[in-house]
């Protein structure tokens, strides 16, 4: 297709969120996000991708998934659920001949259970570890009711030594460990949005990460003061102030994002990790596929 067949073709879709340059001066009509995704992207970029095994979580149209190819990653699995994105995703790799493997079924919540068919997919002679070696979790963790159980699932799918990057709205203005509930429908302290649930600190992040094993890289951290799209800012702000003047505090949201690295048994407190494992409390962890048996 030339630039006015790749036009037409993206004034068909009805919603685009990402912003992708489908060819010269053609860029799909999404979210003008560019400051998120930068600071996003200053983060990502302390991560080498050359010929890696790259997982993108939540990849709606496939920004993150295709930028993951242009970074040189080897393989790159796009998963999400969200099927109203499924065919732009699916048009955006047509036009870029990308070889990014869609998986449009798969909930960040059973990761290990869903990808079956991609780990277990060995043939004779060619048998291979199919974890993964990157995992992008962008924007995700605060629209999970129960986020540790995401962050356990992405525990389980990276080989040790694997890097997690992540990236969340984040409370700002406390060096406090803590996750904000947003409390919706009867309050709105980190968003007017009822998809989000949580806005941890900087310190929690860093903690709830610790205790899915992994060792964070404190030195890639970064966080900034993020404001909505005009459309909503007004809006959420308001909503927000609200909510926090009826429990006397004041946050600053932002975003932030890090590097993680998954580390092996043996690498944390024996008692913990025995906790840890106790699956049947603690789910999320796949013993089995992470070799931990």
């Amino acid at each position: 297709m030339d630039a006015e067949d790749i036009k037409q073709r993206v004034s068909e879709f009805p919603y685009w969120y990402h912003r992708i340059e489908l060819a010269p001066g053609v860029v799909t009509p999404g979210f003008h996000l560019e400051p998120l995704w930068d600071h996003l992207r200053s983060v990502r970029d302390r991560v080498d991708y050359r010929d890696k095994v790259v997982l993108d979580i939540a990849s709606f149209d496939g920004m993150f998934a295709f930028e993951a190819e242009k970074k040189g990653a080897k393989t790159v699995v796009a998963a999400d659920c969200l099927y109203r994105s499924f065919s732009n995703f699916l048009f955006c790799k047509q036009v870029l001949n990308s070889r990014a493997v869609p998986y449009y079924n798969v909930s960040p919540y059973r990761l290990t259970e869903r990808l079956d068919v991609y780990f277990d997919e060995q043939y004779v002679g060619q048998e291979e570890d199919r974890r993964f070696d990157i995992v992008q979790h962008f924007g995700l963790l605060y629209h999970l009711r129960d986020p540790m159980l995401s962050l356990s699932q992405a525990r389980s799918v990276l080989k040790t030594g694997g890097k997690l990057i992540i990236e969340t709205d984040v409370v700002l203005n406390t060096s406090e460990s803590f996750m904000l509930f947003n409390g919706l429908p009867n309050a709105a302290r980190v968003r007017d949005n009822y998809s989000v649930w949580w806005a941890p600190t900087r310190a929690c992040l860093i903690e709830m990460l610790e205790s899915t094993l992994f060792k964070v890289e404190e030195a890639s951290y970064s966080e900034f003061l993020f404001t909505p799209p005009a459309s909503d800012a007004g809006r959420a702000s308001t909503a927000q102030r609200e909510a926090l003047r009826r429990d006397k505090k004041s946050y600053d949201i932002g975003r932030g994002a890090v590097v993680a690295t998954a580390i092996g048994p043996g690498d944390r407190n024996e008692k913990f990790e025995k906790e840890l494992t106790r699956t049947f409390r603690n789910p999320g962890l796949d013993l089995r596929r992470m070799g931990w048996e």
